[in-house]
């Protein structure tokens, strides 16, 4: 399915630009085998009825996520704390269609504040993002301020064994561990799924 001005929500290598200092990072993430292995549309169908609702991505990157949730009628706040990563993705935001640009906020934040107001979100998604988090429990219980009641947490990240790419072993952080962070940080885990991708974990949580 397209949109106008040629956009369409399955083809993240459609996104070309500058973003100087960004190409290697961007080529990776846009990569079409990404589709295959990452299954976005699998994570995505996670996080429920998006339409209508705000969904704060952290570590958004390019924007790969962000762009396709705000394609499904969502309101996205892009996070990344790469002024890098936001400028191109700033970039990118001007050549998509104009429902879409006014769906899509780039927002640039820190490595313990992702500058979310108060009860701003309903979800927020990390994809391969969550072990770069330093003191997680304390980030996740002050995370749960900008989540209104109810919200949910969506946690996608690489399983703790070897695989063809992503992050050494040793600086993964096994499924177990992120259960038992978000659950010290006040949170109730819903789901665990270690078989729908083959390289990932899906961990879905709510705020009580």
């Amino acid at each position: 399915m397209s949109c106008k001005g040629g956009f369409d929500e399955h083809q993240g290598d459609t996104v070309t630009g500058s973003g100087p200092g960004f190409e290697t990072e961007a080529k990776e993430y846009e990569s079409p085998d990404r589709v295959i292995w990452q299954k976005p549309d699998l994570v995505i169908q996670e996080l429920g009825d998006v339409n209508g609702k705000t969904v704060a991505d952290l570590g958004a990157g390019t924007g790969y996520f962000s762009r396709r949730i705000a394609y499904k009628g969502a309101r996205v706040i892009a996070i990344d704390i790469d002024p890098k990563a936001i400028q191109w993705m700033q970039e990118q935001k001007t050549k998509f269609p104009e429902e879409l640009q006014d769906r899509l906020v780039i927002r640039k934040a820190t490595e313990d504040d992702p500058k979310l107001k108060d009860n701003e979100v309903d979800m927020v998604l990390l994809v391969n993002t969550y072990s770069y988090i330093k003191n997680r429990v304390t980030y996740f219980t002050k995370l749960q301020k900008a989540i209104r009641k109810g919200g949910i947490v969506l946690i996608i990240d690489f399983k703790k064994t070897d695989t063809p790419f992503g992050p050494k072993v040793q600086e993964r952080v096994d499924l177990t561990d992120v259960e038992q962070e978000l659950t010290q940080a006040g949170y109730d885990v819903i789901m665990k799924d270690e078989s729908s991708l083959e390289y990932q974990y899906i961990l879905k949580a709510i705020k009580p």
